[in-house]
């Protein structure tokens, strides 16, 4: 697969972006196959098991989830992802983000969840997906609507989490946060 073009990187807690809201997405065309490359390789070059389109600057609801840990015949690429169902149950497990230099905390998830969405080919579709699955999709549809793990997070260990990350962040040279 050739390079994609330079133009989308990942973006860092304290970016807007990540505080956005996403618009849906109303054609998947070659712009938007061009995006999920990029993310694609983003989330392949820093490994990350998924990606939402806010981390790499654009403010579209695409999701991209590693397909191992999805079940099997779900789409990697979720266009206008939403979660239609949620159980009582939850799984208290560590969570991280690309955006916060992969910085771990344990957080509440539920256990599964049921999330209608689009494929790239337009065909509307649904995943039902348990543990780490549930909390990929989760995680990253979060995104889609402005909101970073940390959010789920008392204050005090979000304040943890947020000064670990700007104490990396600033250590890999990335700059001054």
């Amino acid at each position: 697969m050739p390079a994609v073009k330079r133009k989308y990187r990942l973006h860092y807690l304290d970016d807007p972006v990540l505080r956005e809201k996403s618009v849906p997405v109303d054609e998947f065309g070659e712009a938007e196959a061009e995006l999920v490359r990029a993310m694609a390789e983003i989330a392949a070059a820093h490994r990350g098991v998924g990606l939402a389109a806010p981390q790499a600057g654009v403010l579209q609801r695409i999701i991209l989830v590693t397909p191992s840990i999805l079940p099997e015949g779900a789409a990697p690429v979720l266009v206008n992802p939403e979660v239609v169902w949620r159980s009582p149950e939850t799984e208290n497990e560590e969570e991280g983000c690309l955006s916060l230099l992969s910085v771990m905390t344990p957080l509440a998830r539920p256990a599964r969840v049921v999330v209608k969405y689009t494929d790239p080919e337009g065909r509307e579709r649904e995943v039902e997906a348990e543990g780490f699955g549930a909390r990929a999709l989760l995680h990253e549809i979060d995104h889609l609507d402005g909101v970073l793990f940390i959010d789920h997070l008392s204050r005090l260990k979000r304040k943890f989490v947020r000064d670990r990350f700007r104490k990396m962040y600033r250590e890999l040279g990335l700059g001054t946060r």
